[in-house]
């Protein structure tokens, strides 16, 4: 079994796929299926050509979950709104690598509001500049599809990315939780876990699942048999 695995391996629920005219029931119906977290991706149509998420959504969900709230910012200008942040008291603040003018700055101010830090990576990003702030990171978020859109089926390479990533944070003084969102499924969560994911990022496959919490149950026993072999 990999050192430092927890007995179940997270799963946070990606609102994208969610019924956006039944938010709350959606967030309490994966929160009963036992979902760890959900994970908000936030699109302003320039980064990415797709509108979605908005702070204000954090604010109004929170009373019906007491779960951690990632928000992923797929936005041109994530400096310019991190104090949005600040009130609505977000978990993690996930912010993409390719977006950032001073990643040092960024997330010394993420951090000064109590949160934590992610960085998200493209399928085409790669680890030679990045790796040097893996210290100043809670998560690495490792995309398998390019932002924007739901239910994208994963790029190849995403196994070894994942192994070389773990590899590379195998030398931080505290453990890097490295995430995988995009094209997520049953057919792939075992491999993921394998290649050293830690966190699943769940939101087509999750949503769409006729029971959520089945689902979510057998894909946690595969993994846990797995990886005690």
């Amino acid at each position: 079994m990999r050192s430092g695995l927890p007995d179940m391996i997270p799963i946070s629920a990606s609102l994208l796929a969610a019924d956006y005219a039944r938010l709350g029931e959606e967030v309490r119906r994966a929160e009963a299926a036992g979902v760890d977290s959900f994970h908000f991706d936030m699109m302003d149509g320039h980064y990415v050509p797709n509108l979605a998420l908005a702070p204000d959504h954090l604010k109004m969900l929170r009373c019906h979950t007491k779960l951690p709230f990632c928000a992923h910012l797929e936005l041109e200008n994530p400096d310019e709104v991190l104090s949005r942040f600040k009130e609505i008291q977000a978990d993690m603040l996930i912010v993409q690598w390719n977006t950032l003018a001073n990643p040092t700055h960024t997330f010394a101010r993420i951090r000064s509001q109590n949160t934590k830090v992610g960085l998200g990576l493209n399928p085409d990003d790669t680890f030679d500049k990045v790796e040097h702030y893996f210290g100043d990171l809670d998560l690495l978020l490792l995309l398998g599809v390019y932002p924007g859109f739901g239910g994208q089926v994963m790029q190849p390479g995403m196994l070894e990315k994942i192994a070389r990533a773990r590899s590379l944070a195998g030398g931080l003084e505290r453990h890097l939780t490295i995430a995988v969102d995009g094209g997520v499924n049953s057919g792939n969560a075992v491999l993921l876990a394998e290649a050293g994911a830690d966190c699943l990022i769940m939101g087509t496959a999750l949503f769409q699942s006729p029971d959520m919490a089945q689902f979510i149950g057998s894909i946690r026993e595969s993994v846990a048999e797995s990886l005690r072999r």
